[in-house]
Formats: C-alpha cells, structure tokens, sequence
C-alpha cells in the first residue's frame, strides 16, 4: 500500500516537474565582436541603457511567463553567479529561478548544448536564446504553436522567431543576412542560407520545390535568436559533432530530414512585438536608440529593471534623467538622452542622443553626440566625444576628442588634447597579450599615454570609400542616412507602415489604469467583496502585460482618482477603509512602497485642495502597516527641487515628519533607560 502511494507520489513530482516551462540561456557570444570591452567584461553583464543586457533577457523571459532559467556559461562563471546572487532574481520573491550552469571546457554553442544534454537538465519543450537578446514578445502563445506543429509532425524538433526587417532596416544586422525558403502552408522551414554581406547569387536545390504547391522565399526577415525546442535538441547536438553553432543545426537538420527524422518550422512576429539579438556595437547602438524610443515597452528606462536604483524622470524629447543628477547653468540636454544618478554635467555642455552612466563628471563646454558613457567616466572641459562607447572609470583629460567610431576600454587615460578617431584604446596591453587574440597580434599597437593604448579598427578589404563612411568597423553607423533612407521607404509603403513607425507610447498602462479605476468605481457602489476586485486587477494586469511596479502606482492612483474622492479628504478616507485589503495585497515591500507613494505626490499634486490632508493620508497608511517609517522618511528627503510642487507638499508634511522624528527618539531613550 505504502509503495503505491510513494509511486504515486513521485509520479506527481515528474509531472510538476515537467510542467515548469524552462530557458537555458547561453551567456558565451562564442567571437570577438565586443572587443576591447569584452577582455574586462562578460558581453552580457554589459550596460544597455545603463542596465546590464542580461537583466533585459532575464525581465523578458520572465514577463513571457518563463518559471525556470538556466544560465549557462563556459567563462566568467564567478562574476555571473554573483550577479545573480547580488540580484532581485535570487530573493524568495522572484517569480522565475535563475541558476548558473557552469562548463569552462565549452569552446561553442554546440559544446555547450552536448553538456546540458550529458546533465541531463532539460525535461520538457523549453526556450533557447543567447543572453544578448532583447525582445518584449508574449512566448506562451508561440510555444502552444510549435506544440501544435509537434502533434500534427513528430519529427518537428525546433520553431525559429523570425521578425520583419527589409534591407537597410535600423536593427538588420549585415552579419546575419539569411535567405528562407518555407511552405507556406505548414510554416515548415525548406531551406536556410546564411548569406552575410558578400554572396551575390543563391543556389536553391531543387527538391525544395518539387511536390509542392506553395514555396515562399524570403529575404525580408531577421532572426531574433530565440528558439522553441523539443526535448530531442540537445541529443541530436550529441549524435552530431558537427553541429558547433546554431546555423549549423538549421543547416544539418534540413541537409539531413529523413535520416535525422527531425523538422524545423518558423514564426513571424506582429509588427508591434519586439525582438533583437546585441551580436555587434552597430546592434548595440540600434537596440539603445529603439530601448530609448520606447519600441520595446515595457523594457524602457523609466520602469527601472534593476532593484536598485532611482526612478528615472521621462521628459520631452526622450530624455531620461534620475532625481540626482545636477545640471549647471546653460547646459543642453537636446533629446534621446538617458543621464543616470549622482552625474554632474557642468556649464553650457551639450549632450544629444546618447547614454550617460551613474557618477559620471562632465566638465564645461564638452560635447557629447551619439556616445554610450558607462559609470565613473570623467570628461574634462572642452572634451568633445562622438559616436563611441566609452567603458566604466575612463578619464578624456582637457580638450581630448573622441570620433568616428571609438571604443574605448575601461580605466582608460587620455592626456589632454588627444584627437583619436577609428580606433580600439585600452588602458593596458597585458589584456592584448592575455587574450592571445591573432586578430589583435596582427595590428599596430601604439601607446599613446600612460594608461592609453591605442590600435586601429580599420580594415583592408572594404569594397569602397562610401562603405566605410557610413558604417565603421568597429559596427557603429556615423550618420543618420540608413535611418534616413528607412523612413523614405516608409514614405512609399503606404500609411499602414508609417502609422506604426509613427505611434505614440502604447498606452496599455492607461488602459490598464482606466480598467482598475472602473473596477474600483463598481466595487465602492455595488459593495463588491475586495477579494473578487483582486481578481479582476490581476485579470486586467496580464490582459495588458504591465509591470508589478506600474500596477502597485496605477492601483493607489486610481483609489485616489475615484469621482468621489475628487475634493473630499472624507471620501479618501472612506475609499481606503474599504479598499485597504486591496493595498495590503499591493503594497508589500520597500519597492512597492516607493510605487506607493510616487503615486500620491503625482495625484495629489494635482489637487493643491487637498495638500492640507496629505500627513492623514500619510498617518491612515503608517497606522494600517502599508507604508513604513523609513519610506516615508526616504520619499521625504528624496525631491526634485526644481519641481515648486514637490516642494510644496513636503513642507505640507512636516508636521508628520516631526511627529515621526519625535517617536522615534523617544523609543530610543526608553530602550537605552
């Protein structure tokens, strides 16, 4: 009896076990397009909009629904576990598990898919991609896809995510032009050439049309590098020693149909889905300008990724900054600008559509255009930087100049004056010599500082003068005529295209907040019970794919925004003695109390009729446990002394603060009696 029920019981483990959707996440690029930056840093712990490429992977795969990720990594093991140590995806309340696989004997993706088969980790269908893809794209939907291809053809092993991107297109990568040929009736894959930027002329087998009556080729797609995969992926990568990368799986398995008995078919993404892999500095500069426009909503700067960290201000123009950044006098920050915490820009310095990290010093009269600088970064005055990145902890000493596709290493010194263009620098060549790169061996090194050497990006074999103008080796684009030529042929395409080239912000936030204004409208008047308004919140939140943070600000905005609380501090009350469960459910922890009381500053400021009430409101909240002393205290000290408002209705709530302060001090004297 009791070894049935024990049977029985494991049987049910291998089932919940098998039912947790899984990621395995490559951290390895297997190649040397990150160089120098990538001799100091692992490519996926690299900042993107001043957040790590990674933590976008992990926020998208979480978003999608993903319960169980394994990162997998060949090198830089320890700066990855204590990344994910160190990060919100290690606390008890992460939705997603996040574990760190370590192979250091991997030499390519193909290694590293023969060791997840000889562990033996994966269980079920599960999600591939590299950790330097971005995308905001709902997976649930496309995986009961490829389940479906599954059922109606046993041998359907892989479904690819393809997106639209013609020619010239601002996130096409010229390293990865592919030529499809699919069924179009099955979405089955019939042939696949990788064609890079050389090949003028494709041979199509014949087979690839014969015995069929629909047969599309393609050209106008660009892979996303997420891949859907049955559990027989990782053995076909063992019974193959030749498969080394994903190309040579696509191209073996469709070589190879009938003996491997194995399929592939492919999606295309909506038009409003975003996807794309970081495999160059040119994707790297695409994916932040269209990170900063906001195509890849909800992943934008200021729905903060990282658990620490303040809240970024949205301006106009796309311009991003954090509460502690200072601006002196007559500096210009002219649009597509993210500025990160505790930076300083000093006088009539100019900055356009470029990223600047936390702590960063920029002196008087620099100018910075279409550069990436990451933390610590000091640029003297009269310093000019243009389209570079420019690594953590550099110095540009007085008058330096920085052009035409510069990057720079960290802990870089560049004396004054310095002009540098088309070239790598590091601070030290032992990371060269260390690295044993034939590539780099092969070039002149320069020493041109103490803690400055320079070798040179420019390469031999470019077909002409125009090419290299347009888009330097290093991969980063020097003018704007590609997206320029991009929107001349929206201009063409109909207005279909350009609308959605030209939409606004999606708006599934206000939605979403209009949906809980209404659900909370009904709930006061028809006494719903609390816990059927949860349901309908939830409902609404995965209805529009918002985040726990703009669920936690739009539910007190709109408790605060009801008709009945418009003017009376009596019907505020009344609604939070109704809808406290709602806030106890909400607002649980020091994040979602900052949420919390971002909101009320937003709302309240609004209604200068109701500023007097903000320290009960505040009171009602502490004396109910939903907001705590030191949040309270931290959002009191933490302002925007530019903004009269904010000024305004913290002096409102001195009295309060006082009272807190006075609390406190007496509870240390009677614990010290």
């Amino acid at each position: 009896m009791s070894n049935t029920c024990g049977n029985k019981l494991k049987s049910s483990e291998t089932m919940k076990k098998e039912d947790v959707l899984q990621a395995v996440v490559i951290c390895d690029n297997f190649n040397s397009w990150f160089e120098p930056v990538s001799f100091y840093v692992p490519v996926p712990l690299i900042p993107l909009v001043n957040s790590p490429i990674l933590e976008y992977s992990l926020e998208f795969l979480s978003l999608s629904g993903v319960q169980e990720v394994i990162l997998f990594c060949c090198s830089h093991a320890d700066r990855f576990k204590k990344y994910i140590k160190n990060s919100k995806w290690s606390k008890r309340s992460a939705l997603m598990s996040v574990s760190v696989m370590v192979s250091e004997s991997c030499r390519t993706l193909g290694d590293a898919m023969r060791d997840l088969d000889a562990k033996a980790v994966i269980r079920s269908d599960f999600i591939l991609l590299t950790a330097d893809v971005i995308a905001n794209i709902q997976l649930l939907p496309i995986l009961e896809r490829h389940r479906k291809f599954a059922k109606q053809d046993k041998g359907a092993v892989m479904t690819i995510l393809y997106k639209e991107a013609g020619p010239g297109h601002n996130t096409r990568s010229p390293e990865d032009e592919t030529v499809l040929a699919v069924d179009s009736s099955t979405n089955r894959i019939l042939f696949h050439k990788k064609v890079g930027q050389t090949s003028k002329k494709i041979v199509f087998p014949l087979e690839t049309f014969m015995d069929r009556s629909k047969t599309e080729l393609l050209y106008n797609l660009q892979a996303t590098r997420i891949y859907l995969c049955s559990p027989a992926v990782p053995p076909l990568f063992s019974d193959n020693f030749d498969f080394q990368s994903l190309d040579d799986f696509v191209r073996g398995i469709l070589m190879n149909e009938e003996i491997l008995a194995s399929t592939i078919y492919w999606h295309c993404l909506d038009t409003a889905e975003y996807a794309a892999q970081i495999s160059t500095w040119h994707m790297y500069q695409a994916v932040s300008h269209d990170i900063i426009h906001r195509w890849v909503y909800p992943l934008v700067p200021d729905v903060t990724l990282t658990a620490s960290g303040e809240r970024y201000m949205y301006l106009r123009h796309n311009v991003y900054q954090q509460k502690s950044a200072k601006l002196a006098k007559g500096c210009v920050l002219e649009e597509d600008v993210v500025l990160a915490e505790d930076t300083v820009i000093g006088e009539n310095t100019y900055i356009t559509s470029s990223v600047i990290g936390r702590n960063c010093v920029i002196g008087k009269n620099v100018f910075v255009s279409n550069s990436y600088l990451w933390d610590n970064v000091v640029l003297e005055d009269n310093s000019r930087v243009e389209f570079s990145v420019v690594a953590s902890g550099t110095v540009l000493k007085n008058g330096c100049k920085l052009g035409q596709g510069c990057i720079v290493g960290p802990e870089t010194v560049l004396d004054a004056n310095k002009d540098i263009k088309n070239a790598y620098l590091v601070a030290s060549t032992s990371v060269l010599k260390d690295d044993g790169n034939e590539n780099i061996s092969d070039r002149k090194i320069v020493k041109i500082g103490e803690k400055a050497f320079m070798y040179t990006c420019i390469t031999e074999d470019s077909d002409s003068e125009e090419e290299t103008k347009i888009c330097h080796p290093s991969g980063l684009i020097l003018d704007s005529q590609g997206e320029s030529e991009e929107e001349s042929d929206d201009d063409l395409t109909g207005s279909n295209d350009m609308s959605y080239r030209a939409s606004p912000v999606p708006d599934d936030v206000n939605l979403f907040f209009n949906e809980v204004l209404d659900s909370l409208s009904r709930g006061i008047e028809d006494k719903l019970d609390c816990d059927h308004l949860i349901l309908e919140i939830n409902s609404s939140r995965y209805a529009y794919n918002v985040t726990v943070q703009e669920v936690n600000y739009n539910v007190v905005r709109a408790l605060l925004s009801l008709p009945s609380s418009s003017t009376s501090f009596a019907e505020i009350k009344k609604g939070l003695a109704y809808f406290m469960p709602i806030l106890k459910k909400y607002i649980r922890n020091d994040e979602a109390q900052k949420d919390c009381l971002q909101a009320i500053e937003d709302t309240i400021g609004g209604k200068s009729e109701l500023w007097d009430s903000l320290p009960k409101l505040l009171h009602i909240l502490y004396g109910n446990d939903i907001l705590e002393e030191d949040a309270i205290m931290e959002w009191y000290n933490t302002t925007d002394e530019t903004s009269p408002t904010a000024t305004a209705i913290r002096k409102e709530v001195q009295p309060l603060i006082k009272w807190l302060e006075e609390a406190d001090a007496e509870s240390d004297s009677s614990e010290s009696e």
